[in-house]
């Protein structure tokens, strides 16, 4: 994104007053998800995408959900499994029937009186993409539209036309999502600059070499274009992987909060590793995150923390945080920390080995 852009977004923004959506979008009723469809936005296939919306009156606080769904990056990859979805999927009931961090009956869940809005994924780039790539050839096309990372803002600035500055806004990812948390953290800041901002990501591994073979992972970069949509560190540095844009989130926003909720041997992130040609595949993501924590978020950040858990469950937000424990803390306590504005530790089981 350039310059330009930002600056058009801060004045924008300074011409807003605080105040919460009063006017629902077409069809949205207050307490119910509804579709709202979104002109721009694009899935893998070409398709139009969305967001979807469940308003909460009076409220003053945005929960911006960005949804998991696998990756891909190639011919094969894009043919045999890796992801979820390259079309739109209208939404079910999956916020009132999870048990998680995302259940709406809940009065104890820390994002109960959020209104949400959902970021939908289809574009099998983690939300970092900008391109349009055939996987196929002049005969048997394969065409897909890796444009995840413009979805995501495009969602961004529709939900400041909704709620122009909420008290607290908070961008929440799973898995891919996840990762897509550490990208938009600066368009977070952007688009929100007087609200209350917090990032959190689940099961989103940061992925790097030495722990990915450095060839494809520069493989997932280019066809993607994700050089194009990571931060310019400066005229002569650039950004080469995920543990490089950890840094530059921990550096540059330490008025945002950032939270990354990860198991040591998540069975998924495990096979997208061994699929990036990891050396060591069972050790990369314990691997991954310990460099992570130690090295691009640090010790003792005041702003930045991770909760991990032994184990090798993908997403561990899904069922009820308060009955997940490690290292002697329930996870709905170190969420409660996080999101009340109070010290809060790191929770690394492999630091008291």
């Amino acid at each position: 994104m350039s310059t330009k852009f930002f600056l058009i977004t801060l004045l924008l923004n300074a011409l807003f007053v605080p105040l919460h959506a009063e006017t629902l979008p077409p069809g949205c009723e207050y307490d119910k998800e509804c579709v709202v469809k979104l002109p721009g936005t694009v899935c893998g296939d070409g398709s139009e995408s969305f967001y979807t919306l469940i308003a909460k009156k009076n409220s003053t606080n945005l929960l911006i959900f960005l949804e998991p769904g696998g990756a891909c990056w190639n011919s094969e990859t894009c043919l045999f499994g890796h992801v979820l979805r390259l079309s739109a999927k209208k939404p079910t009931n999956k916020f009132i029937s999870e048990k998680g961090l995302l259940n709406l009956s809940d009065p104890t869940n820390p994002f109960f009186n959020f209104s949400k809005i959902t970021v939908p994924y289809c574009t099998a780039d983690l939300f970092l993409g900008d391109n349009k790539i055939n996987y196929g050839n002049s005969e048997n096309p394969k065409i897909i539209h890796h444009h995840g990372f413009k979805n995501a803002l495009l969602t961004l600035q529709a939900a400041r036309e909704l709620y122009p500055e909420p008290e607290r806004v908070v961008l929440f990812g799973r898995s891919a999502g996840g990762l897509g948390v550490l990208t938009h953290v600066r368009n977070l800041d952007a688009v929100f600059p007087q609200s209350e901002k917090y990032a959190l990501a689940d099961a989103g591994t940061p992925l790097m070499p030495p722990y990915v073979n450095e060839e494809s992972y520069q493989e997932i970069i280019r066809n993607w274009n994700a050089h194009n949509t990571l931060p310019v560190v400066s005229s002569t540095e650039s950004m080469n992987h995920f543990g490089d844009l950890l840094r530059f989130n921990t550096l540059h926003f330490p008025h945002i909060r950032y939270g990354l909720i990860q198991s040591y041997d998540d069975i998924v992130m495990t096979y997208f590793a061994k699929s990036v040609g990891s050396p060591e595949p069972s050790e990369a993501i314990r691997n991954t995150i310990i460099a992570a924590s130690n090295e691009y978020i640090g010790l003792d950040t005041p702003h930045a923390k991770v909760f991990l858990v032994e184990g090798k469950t993908h997403i561990l937000t899904k069922k009820s945080v308060s009955q997940r424990v490690s290292a002697g803390m329930r996870l709905s306590d170190w969420l409660q920390l996080m999101f009340s504005n109070q010290p809060w530790p790191n929770v690394r089981p492999d630091l008291a080995f």
